[in-house]
């Protein structure tokens, strides 16, 4: 199944309350409308893996919404499957969707980012992104 938009926030907001995150009433509704109330967090985890590695989201606007949902869980098993992502982006010279990677991986307290620099403050800079996520790729 190919989640929409507004399916990938509510797996956001099921991951987090998984985590123990009280949820507001509006992402209690928004996980309500999603159809994916039913699903266990980690049949919700495998089946956006498993879409994201059968090229199911092939918009890159999918991709990071995709990325962005996955790092909600904050599960140092998905580190594998990010660098495989982030090397696919890399080379592929999606800038957003490395970044979205970039964060996904320091929020699991990977040293992606340059210690210089700020990662949550980093969008923009994509030269520098890009640096620093081919120099984590080639040290880790």
């Amino acid at each position: 199944m190919k989640l929409t938009n507004d399916q990938f926030e509510a797996s956001a907001y099921i991951f987090e309350k998984a985590n123990g995150n009280i949820k507001t009433d509006y992402e209690e509704k928004v996980i309500a409308e999603s159809g994916l109330n039913n699903l266990k967090p980690i049949e919700l985890e495998t089946q956006i893996v498993n879409g994201i590695n059968s090229g199911l989201y092939s918009d890159s606007k999918e991709r990071i919404s995709a990325y962005w949902t996955l790092s909600k869980i904050h599960k140092t098993e998905l580190i594998p499957n990010f660098k495989k992502w982030l090397k696919i982006e890399l080379e592929n010279k999606n800038n957003d969707t490395v970044y979205q990677l970039m964060i996904a991986l320091g929020n699991l307290e990977e040293p992606i980012f340059n210690i210089d620099r700020n990662g949550s403050s980093a969008f923009n800079e994509t030269e520098l992104n890009l640096r620093d996520a081919e120099n984590y790729l080639n040290n880790s």
